[in-house]
């Protein structure tokens, strides 16, 4: 069987045909015993969810009533003339790109400088060394340091004198948590 007269099936079942073609089909599934069994199965399956799931509603008026009811509002739309949008001035549609980067800007400028080298974090602290880019993670509840030292480095830091060490700048340490 094919779908579309599967579905045509489905729309005799639900009274979705015209009174002729209800007879046709009607005639059809009588004649056809694979046709009258998917309409019984079909038929049993919407009997079933009718009880259960869907609440019987009638309409007062029929379906082309309500189609020509959309029809004339389509029409009805249609026929009036398109409103203008009004553009927006120059200066708004600048100055809300450049709102938005100068807050981007603002937040990145004060994350950094706010948070420094050194960060606590709930009872964790981290340190970042300015001179060798090595970034420290300790935290005593866990009993555990890490230290990170970027690849990169190791091999340039390896010829530099230990004197120019001395002046490099200390690492900052924060003991307590915000």
């Amino acid at each position: 069987m094919k779908t579309e007269q599967m579905l045509r099936l489905q729309a005799y079942l639900d009274n979705e045909v015209s009174s002729a073609d209800g007879r046709e089909i009607a005639s059809w599934f009588a004649r056809d015993p694979e046709a009258k069994a998917l309409y019984e199965e079909l038929a049993a399956t919407k009997s079933m969810l009718a009880r259960e799931n869907e609440p019987v509603v009638t309409v007062p008026d029929s379906r082309d009533f309500y189609w020509s009811k959309i029809a004339r509002e389509i029409e009805r739309v249609e026929r009036e003339p398109a409103r203008e949008h009004s553009p927006r001035p120059w200066w708004i549609r600048i100055l809300a790109p450049v709102a938005g980067a100068a807050a981007l800007g603002l937040f990145v400028f004060t994350s950094i400088s706010l948070n420094g080298p050194t960060k606590a974090i709930a009872g964790h602290q981290i340190e970042q060394s300015k001179t060798d880019s090595s970034i420290t993670f300790y935290s005593p509840a866990q009993k555990m340091t890490v230290v990170w030292i970027p690849s990169g480095r190791v091999e340039a830091d390896a010829n530099v004198d230990t004197d120019e060490d001395e002046s490099a700048e200390p690492v900052q340490q924060v003991d307590e948590a915000f």
